[in-house]
């Protein structure tokens, strides 16, 4: 537990530096143009924990390549990546059939089918997969499961991780106005973003799916022993939901269904028979999949 309560220690330093630093950051930038603050005070924070991360990796010797989830050879890991892209966007598409066919998301009225439309969407929703699957799995699947693996075991590594990974997507979701931005606005913003936590009838469907996400991603790093498949579902899965944001808005039933959440009219317990399902098939399938998408050195193991 040590590593992990240390990577949890790195995560609320950089939250708090970052919301004592918040408003100096962004009364700098506004000087060059006009950010939001939530902009600025979580950019701010990512760099710190960034910082943080690299010296405690290096304290926790996650120094290597393979340390970090990367340890295929940069074809086959590209081309693993590439295969497991292909089966997020899959797997992801079916959610979203799901939510437009039971009336949860409608098309949005603003959004014009156009070819510059289509375009527009395509490339929000692979540029958001690639970056946010890059980031958080390096970080997550990658240098924090290998700590608490060393440590605690694949197990534990995966039950200890993906409800952190779930508590983290509530940040910075918040929002603060110009005209309320002041000295404190970094410790408002920090305290808004976890608020809704306080609540659990209006966040637990959310964090279960979350949770859910965070457990078979986990899975796929404990079969694999890399992050390139956890990469690619990942990325898939974002792509979809993301332009599935980009296009569409709640459908008037959906403030009152069991399966999305109120907290953003995507996620909900419609994703915990899906991860099931998921879950299920890649492990029953394991024997055809991750001799190729194992690295060479854990295959040897």
């Amino acid at each position: 537990m040590r590593a992990y309560l240390s990577f949890v220690a790195a995560i609320v330093l950089a939250g708090l530096l970052g919301a004592a630093l918040a408003y100096p950051a962004y009364s700098l930038a506004t000087g060059f143009a006009p950010f939001a603050f939530h902009r600025v005070a979580s950019r701010l924070a990512m760099l710190l924990l960034a910082g943080e991360l690299v010296w405690l990796c290096r304290r926790l010797r996650i120094v290597r390549r393979a340390d970090w989830g990367y340890g295929l050879p940069r074809r086959r890991f590209l081309g693993v990546a590439a295969r497991w892209g292909a089966v997020g966007v899959g797997t992801a598409a079916l959610g979203a059939a799901f939510l437009l066919a039971d009336g949860l998301r409608i098309r949005d009225p603003q959004f014009l089918p156009s070819a510059a439309g289509i375009f527009r969407v395509l490339t929000i929703g692979l540029t958001s997969g690639v970056a946010v699957a890059l980031i958080e799995e390096t970080v997550m699947r990658g240098a924090i499961h290998t700590a608490v693996e060393r440590e605690s075991g694949p197990v534990a590594a995966v039950l200890l991780i993906a409800p952190l990974f779930a508590i983290l997507h509530f940040f910075a979701r918040a929002r603060i106005s110009p005209a309320e931005v002041g000295w404190d606005s970094g410790f408002t913003l920090l305290a808004r973003s976890f608020t809704p936590l306080a609540h659990p009838a209006l966040v637990l469907d959310a964090f279960l799916s979350w949770v859910a996400v965070g457990l078979l991603l986990g899975l796929v790093r404990v079969l694999t022993g890399n992050v390139a498949a956890a990469i690619g579902l990942h990325a898939g899965w974002v792509a979809v939901l993301r332009a599935l944001q980009e296009t569409t808005v709640p459908g008037p039933g959906a403030g009152n269904s069991a399966w999305v959440s109120r907290l953003d009219g995507l996620l909900g317990l419609w994703l915990l028979p899906w991860a099931v399902a998921i879950g299920a098939a890649l492990w029953l399938t394991r024997a055809r999949w991750v001799p190729y998408a194992r690295s060479d050195s854990a295959s040897r193991r």
